[in-house]
């Protein structure tokens, strides 16, 4: 009978040496069928399938995209003994941020076969109003959606504050990040949105309520990244 893995023959289990007996440990094959589920699972972009931070280049050394690679680097380093703190990296479009949770998200699956999400704000806002119609409202889809994101162990929330919610879509996007916040499970953030006032622009807190602002405080450290938009410069 052919087998696949010839280190275990298909068992999944192999026999080590540790000290004067022999130990089962699960044999490679198992943890690559690890992380190909978790990849699979995870919901990164395609665009960003398989991106790691060797390949995220700043624009310069010592300038704020520098800074938040290596604030991304040691995360990863100290992970999962990050004391409950994600990231929130805060700029404009174009600087990086998506391809920063991404690339994090990437490693820790392959590096330490953690469970990663990734959400974008449009797209559960999206599926969040199509409960706003009492009519049409579809309770057990957007509540498996909703228990899914609070579980994960590691959840990469993306384009916070994209639009601006209703009061119904405001509330469960509340409870999501605060039983994430009580259960001291680690969020990475990414928002255009910064918290002081600049221009006509409006801020974090007015685009994503001053409720799920405040948890944010407690659960990610704040990365700001400025620089233009690299879309425009490679046009």
């Amino acid at each position: 009978m052919d087998v696949k893995c010839k280190i275990c023959q298909d068992s999944g289990w192999v026999m080590v040496k540790s000290g004067e007996r022999e130990i089962a440990r699960p044999c490679r094959c198992r943890q690559s069928d690890t992380v190909s589920i978790l990849l699979t699972g995870a919901n990164i972009p395609p665009r960003f399938h398989d991106m790691d931070l060797r390949g995220f280049k700043p624009e310069k050394e010592g300038s704020s995209q520098a800074k938040a690679k290596k604030a991304a680097e040691k995360f990863i380093a100290e992970y999962p003994a990050v004391g409950g703190y994600g990231l929130l990296f805060q700029g404009g479009t174009g600087v990086g941020k998506t391809r920063l949770l991404c690339c994090i998200g990437n490693q820790l699956i392959k590096e330490k076969n953690v469970d990663v999400a990734y959400i974008d704000w449009n797209d559960l806002t999206r599926e969040m109003r199509s409960g706003e119609d009492a009519a049409s409202r579809d309770f057990e889809t957007i509540s498996q959606l909703i228990q899914r994101l609070a579980r994960v162990t590691l959840l990469l929330f993306d384009e916070l504050g994209a639009s601006r919610p209703s009061p119904w879509v405001e509330d469960n996007i509340y409870f999501l990040v605060n039983r994430r916040y009580n259960n001291n499970l680690v969020t990475l953030f990414a928002s255009n949105y910064f918290d002081k006032k600049t221009g006509s622009e409006e801020t974090m807190s007015e685009r994503i309520g001053n409720r799920i602002r405040s948890r944010l405080y407690e659960m990610a450290r704040s990365v700001e990244i400025m620089g233009a938009d690299y879309r425009q410069k490679n046009y």
